[in-house]
């Protein structure tokens, strides 16, 4: 098997027998002050930080060096100056969710944490063919962008070079680039199909896109792990036909003269979310309905089977590889066994609870919407379980995607740790999202006691 060491913020991974799967938060978007709050819950420094950056345009990439300078900086800069802030021994003081700042440190320096980024393949808006600034979905020679007669190619290549320069002096030279993250599905301009479409790319733009940004980065430093990340569940197309591996191929850059997998981690999204094992209809005839909460595991044997179909797809589907009485789904053991064809490890880079009911923004009177979720709620089984399989399938590390999104409607998805999430804020009071009479009706400072607690 493979275990994992970490070593001045490396994770290096070596055949250790019975290794523990690490653990810590994802703190998207750059709020680290989670990392404290979730140090302080689970009482122990955490092994792995993760992070997503954020680009509206090929200029946050290649302004991301100002980090160290005065004034307003765009996203990437700031996110990177607030990893300087936390770790540089005074304390965090950016502001959470609440009026009230989150004081406190890391338990650790920066090079005793392995930190896992993800990467965009493309920023939020790119240059349509008339000049103008749009969606990028919409940009359809994006995907182009490797080929050195594209427009776009010599924007992109410094762009992803500045931001390597960046990584590379603020401390995170080994960082882990989960690059183009999530693209099984189609909510970000790299998610792909392999019949292509107006919008969606083909397997093979994909791999040439990775191939493209890779290189470049890998020019500025070898030293960045590479994490190809899907999202469980998605059963459109089988995901290894977007695997970047090139076998026969010798590849121009002096640091990549051999065939090359340009992958270090294989990785996988998971929620506690299925429509087919969750979904339930409270008014389906008015989406707009206001109710009082309630959940589909109010009932034990209703939530055991429920959970029991969620395992048997999720955890245990096969893909296009299930035989008879298998679950078709790409799931876990899907990749699991992809990792293991590929002699990598297999990682988790986001994993949580879901929730379905989420309190109305400045709603003073505590009236609940239903998100657009169909999960598991405070769902203990789901944590056990996974924690088990995690165990059993030498998963290396898994980061737990602790992110309250403040968005219209305030949808909570993912929390666990106390306090976090319905911290006060303007309109709104402390809720608890537990019908009269549960003994967790008066819990207000958790979305997810139980699965916090297991």
């Amino acid at each position: 098997m493979k275990g994992i060491l970490i070593l001045g913020g490396m994770a290096l991974f070596c055949a250790v027998a019975g290794a523990q799967t690490l653990h810590g938060p994802n703190v998207n978007p750059s709020n680290l002050a989670v990392l404290v709050e979730w140090e302080k819950f689970t009482g122990r420094q955490a092994d792995i930080i993760g992070d997503n950056l954020s680009a509206d345009s090929w200029a946050v990439f290649r302004e991301a060096p100002s980090y160290r300078e005065e004034g307003q900086k765009s996203a990437i800069a700031e996110q990177l100056r607030r990893w300087q802030s936390a770790f540089d021994g005074n304390g965090i003081l950016e502001e959470g969710e609440g009026a009230e700042p989150y004081l406190g440190q890391p338990l650790g320096s920066l090079s005793d944490y392995a930190v896992e980024l993800a990467l965009p393949m493309f920023p939020n808006r790119m240059l349509n063919q008339q000049g103008e600034l749009v969606a990028s979905s919409t940009v359809g020679d994006r995907w182009q962008m490797g080929d050195r007669d594209n427009r776009h190619h010599r924007e992109a290549k410094k762009a992803f070079q500045a931001l390597a320069v960046a990584l590379v002096d603020s401390g995170m030279a080994e960082a882990h680039l989960r690059l183009a993250w999530e693209f099984t599905g189609d909510w970000f301009p790299w998610g792909i199909d392999p019949n292509g479409g107006e919008s969606m790319g083909t397997a093979a733009d994909f791999k040439a896109c990775w191939k493209f940004i890779y290189l470049a980065m890998e020019e500025v430093n070898p030293k960045f792990q590479w994490v190809w990340n899907a999202t469980v569940g998605f059963d459109h197309f089988d995901p290894r036909e977007a695997f970047p591996h090139y076998p026969e191929e010798r590849f121009s850059n002096y640091l990549d003269n051999e065939d090359k997998t340009l992958v270090d981690f294989i990785s996988a999204d998971i929620y506690d979310a299925d429509g087919e094992c969750y979904y339930r209809v409270d008014n389906p005839e008015d989406e707009g309905f206001e109710f009082t909460p309630g959940f589909w595991n109010r009932h034990e044997e209703e939530r055991k089977l429920a959970f029991e179909h969620f395992r048997t797809k999720v955890f245990e589907g096969r893909g296009n590889r299930a035989e008879e009485g298998e679950s078709a789904t790409y799931g876990l053991r899907y990749f699991k066994e992809l990792a293991d064809e590929k002699e990598l490890p297999l990682v988790i880079s986001e994993w949580g609870p879901w929730a379905n009911y989420v309190p109305q923004r400045n709603s003073k009177e505590g009236k609940f919407l239903r998100s657009g979720a169909f999960g598991g709620d405070d769902h203990p089984e789901f944590i056990d379980a996974f924690f088990k399989w995690m165990q059993e399938n030498e998963v290396g590390y898994a980061a737990l995607f602790e992110f309250y999104n403040g968005g219209e409607g305030d949808i909570v998805d993912h929390t666990l740790v106390p306090g976090y999430w319905n911290t006060p804020r303007e309109g709104r009071p402390r809720v608890s999202l537990y019908p009269e009479g549960s003994p967790f009706a008066k819990v207000t400072d958790q979305l997810h006691p139980r699965a916090a607690q297991a």
